[in-house]
């Protein structure tokens, strides 16, 4: 069974692996833009302060792009939940947010579903929630 500490300690290890992979990337765009910085064998290299805005940049495209794979991953199973009759309430207690953040983020995905649940009342002509 899944407890706790073991949910916290994999988001812990996903969040260190998560900024060193985004380290790693913006690094490795740097020596692409600057390759006169690569001095093997020195493992660290040292962001001129010219390239520490494109470094930050690198890093958070590096972050957004995961998010985005993300947020692609956590559709599946909100729609098995949505076509299985999961409500907004049920979503947002699974998410630890609010309701209408639920109902905002999946919002697209119950469009695709005939669960009453969902919205609480018959959809005109399809048998769901409103339209």
């Amino acid at each position: 069974m899944l407890r706790s500490t073991d949910g916290d300690r994999t988001v812990t290890e996903l969040l260190t692996e998560i900024n060193d992979s985004a380290d790693a990337y913006a690094m490795g765009r740097l020596l692409e833009r600057r390759p006169d910085l690569d001095q093997p064998p020195e493992p660290r290299i040292l962001v001129p302060a010219e390239e520490q805005l494109q470094v930050s940049l690198d890093r958070l495209a590096f972050v957004a792009w995961l998010e985005q794979g993300l947020a692609l991953a956590s559709d599946v199973p909100a729609a098995a939940a949505l076509r299985a009759g999961a409500t907004w309430a049920q979503l947002a207690e699974a998410l630890r947010c609010t309701t209408e953040k639920a109902r905002e983020r999946f919002d697209h995905l119950a469009a695709m579903t005939d669960s009453a649940a969902v919205y609480g009342q018959p959809r005109p002509g399809r048998g769901g929630g409103p339209s």
